[in-house]
């Protein structure tokens, strides 16, 4: 567009160069070449100087004075190249007009162009910032053009007749017409879609989207030329099937969706079949595209909502890796919450009290739900942490890294929510995505506090910068031997407040060794308690039994490792609330989710061939096997195991058999799944599977005999039946364990 006005302004000032008396044959003619290239050289000599300025984010001085010398002697040289475009004239210039028509040019594109780069830096550049830059600009451009006009004399030059294909001053004019036209007709065009955008946008704050929110390494967010976030809709709203059926956090389909995006190669073979088949649901009836499956039905009528969810946001992601141009398991993973928007105006919404629409840890007791404004938008997002060079790559893809504080209000917005909140959630995030959330190896002194909710479970005690751990307390200890646990054994059942008694008088033991270890337990408790920092924790009692939970590995390429926790367990009153800014309640299931979700931990493998078990039928053709939505939405991998078995009767002999699969796998490994779960679990992975079960069942006919017979029964028919099937399944976690004791404890 720059490359236009400013060849427009050229040969519009030399129409008003006027040789002679005005005869037109003594007027300037063009060369249709010369002039031509006198368009395309600058703009080709602008491109590399201009790229590098914009790349960065940051505006650096020896760039910028870089930059504005090239773009000024590059106006210039097209100044010059034009002129020697005139077919019967020979220019005679003066150089010392040169050089002042560069300077001028030069100084004009460099203030020009170093506003436009801090304003554009700073996200602050409204329209009449961009015209100031416009006028600088172009009153330089101008100036430099007549003082270089000024400084030309012209030589007639003898060429005969005009030669074909040379412009005349009204071809010229025609041309720069022609072009001006154009461009304005081109820029109303990107307005509109920009506009159109802008109405998508506003739409898209009522709606449930998935969205990236990608960090450099300085902490910058990763935004659209526009200051958009990269996003994509999942639905219009999540239906909802009862009050209780509320999307957050703790639902299973978002539990669903947030363990896919630790390993998005689980469902990374089956999104071409999850895309037909979402297209044939959301289609009309009666469209060509609904007939091709027999359950083709409306979305919102359809009882398995649940599933239909995790299918379009499986679309959704991989809509949005493209959209960023990256591989999908390169997005990033999903977000430990939910961000609601568009509930109000933004003016208005500025004065009500901040609402968490996604996270459901201040639920309403009295009602047991969140409070929630209906017609509202929800907002998922997937987070990643992009090095250099991915940042790098992403910024030449056309995206550009800005500091939060920068974009917030533009943001805020769109999204119809307020500042703050969107602040407080972008540095979440940027925390989020930095964080290897995991126990350390050793061991640890832990709070396991739980709180019943009314219809939805329990919540648990966590920590808010990672929700995924306990409140806990690391011991000076790699490990515990049998001595110290005999210790441990002792207080097993005491409150806290009786084990620091207890603690404090047996600080002299007569093993050196147990007196240390005393010690240590006892400063690792008093400081847990000062971390907790609320009165219900000194009755939480103690398990003498230490728990093993996942901690982080010796080796980047190898499962978590184990880590010994011991830990205090209370069950508090469904009034319960801390008053910790470090804490808070979080529900029980997600937190157990997260547990699943650690980096090569062999519950993916398990994950992903549920998935498989999940959607096969579904994919080819068939109804939904399994209801999650209602009901029991939480099916493990023994129910699928069993209704497997039921579906498939097994022979006489015995037989190794995986669901929907007839291959026949020995003894020592699992081979030969079929090919939409190839793969997907490691051969010889011990640990992923919890053994073999096997069936046996006789049955026996019995027919009476001869009253007169010495014999009660005679066995007419027996026939013996024997299955067996690996049956996969996840194992038990650390807080199943301390929930069943903690849960025990309370019934009695």
């Amino acid at each position: 567009m720059g490359g236009i006005a400013i060849w427009c302004m050229h040969f519009i000032g030399n129409r008003a160069i006027i040789i002679g008396q005005g005869e037109p044959q003594d007027q300037i003619i063009y060369n249709s070449g010369v002039t031509a290239a006198s368009f395309f050289v600058p703009i080709l000599a602008l491109i590399v100087p201009f790229c590098a300025s914009g790349i960065s984010e940051h505006v650096s001085k020896v760039s910028t004075v870089i930059c504005g010398t090239l773009t000024g002697l590059a106006i210039c040289g097209m100044h010059y190249l034009g002129q020697a475009g005139i077919a019967n004239y020979t220019g005679i210039y003066h150089p010392p007009y040169i050089v002042g028509s560069a300077v001028v040019a030069v100084v004009a594109c460099i203030p020009a162009l170093g506003i436009f780069f801090v304003l554009r830096a700073g996200w602050t550049i409204s329209w009449w910032k961009r015209l100031l830059c416009a006028v600088i600009l172009a009153g330089g451009i101008s100036g430099m053009h007549w003082l270089a006009t000024v400084g030309t004399e012209y030589r007639f030059k003898d060429i005969g007749p005009t030669p074909t294909g040379s412009l005349s001053r009204r071809g010229t004019v025609i041309v720069v017409l022609i072009l001006s036209v154009s461009t304005c007709v081109l820029l109303f065009v990107i307005a509109t879609i920009a506009q159109t955008q802008v109405l998508r946008n506003a739409s898209r704050a009522k709606q449930v989207v998935l969205a990236c929110a990608t960090f450099d390494t300085n902490g910058n967010l990763m935004v659209t030329p526009e200051g958009w976030l990269p996003s994509q809709k999942i639905t219009n709203s999540f239906l909802e099937q009862s009050f209780e059926d509320v999307f957050s956090i703790s639902h299973e389909a978002f539990r669903w969706i947030f363990r896919v995006t630790h390993n998005w190669r689980s469902v990374a073979d089956l999104l071409p079949g999850i895309r037909i088949h979402t297209r044939a649901i959301t289609a009309p009836k009666g469209s060509r595209l609904a007939t091709r499956m027999e359950d083709a039905e409306n979305i919102e009528s359809n009882e398995d909502y649940s599933m239909i969810f995790k299918e379009l946001f499986c679309v959704a992601a991989q809509d949005l890796a493209e959209q960023i141009h990256e591989p999908l398991e390169n997005i990033g993973v999903l977000y430990n919450d939910i961000m609601s928007t568009g509930t109000i105006d933004h003016k208005k919404k500025a004065s009500l009290p901040h609402s968490n629409g996604g996270s459901d840890s201040s639920p309403d007791v009295e009602q047991g739900r969140t409070s929630f404004l209906f017609g509202r938008g929800q907002l998922l997002f997937v987070v990643r942490l992009a090095n250099k060079a991915e940042a790098t790559r992403l910024q030449a893809s056309g995206f550009r890294f800005a500091d939060v504080q920068n974009i917030a209000d533009p943001l805020a917005r769109r999204m119809q929510v307020t500042r703050e909140e969107l602040v407080m959630r972008v540095d979440g995030m940027r925390e989020y995505s930095k964080n290897d959330r995991i126990l350390e190896p050793g061991v640890h002194i832990a709070c396991f506090a739980i709180r019943p909710r009314v219809r939805r479970f329990f919540d648990i005690l966590a920590r808010k910068d990672a929700t995924n751990l306990l409140p806990s307390i690391r011991m000076p200890l790699d490990e515990l031997d049998s001595t110290q646990i005999e210790v441990l054994r002792q207080m097993d059942g005491w409150t806290v407040a009786a084990c620091l008694n207890w603690l404090r008088g047996k600080l002299s033991f007569n093993s050196r060794s147990e007196q240390l270890f005393v010690s240590q337990f006892y400063d690792s408790l008093t400081a847990l308690v000062q971390e907790i920092e609320d009165p219900f924790f000194l009755g939480a009692r103690f398990v003498g039994s230490p728990v093993a939970a996942p901690c982080r590995s010796l080796k980047d390429d190898q499962p978590p490792g184990k880590a010994t926790v011991l830990a205090f367990r209370i069950m508090t009153d469904i009034h319960t609330s801390t008053s910790n800014a470090r804490l808070m309640f979080s529900p029980y299931n997600f937190f157990k989710c997260q547990q699943s979700v650690y980096k090569n931990a062999p519950d993916h493998e398990i994950f992903a061939r549920e998935i498989h078990r999940e959607f096969n039928p579904i994919l080819d053709g068939k109804a939904y096997p399994y209801n999650t939505a209602s009901g029991n939405s939480d099916l493990s991998s023994s129910d699928l195991t069993r209704d497997a078995i039921n579906r498939n009767p097994a022979s006489p002999a015995v037989k190794w058999s995986w669901p929907f699969s007839n291959k026949t796998p020995s003894s020592d490994q699992v081979t030969g799944d079929n090919s939409s779960e190839k793969s997907l679990v490691k051969s010889g992975a011990s640990q992923a599977y919890g053994g073999i079960t096997v069936r046996n069942e006789v049955r026996v006919d019995i027919s009476d005999l001869p009253r007169d017979s010495d014999t009660d029964v005679e066995l007419r028919t027996i026939s013996t039946q024997k299955s067996a099937s690996i049956t996969v399944m996840e194992s038990q976690t650390f807080v199943d364990e301390l929930l069943a004791l903690t849960v025990e404890s309370s019934r009695r």
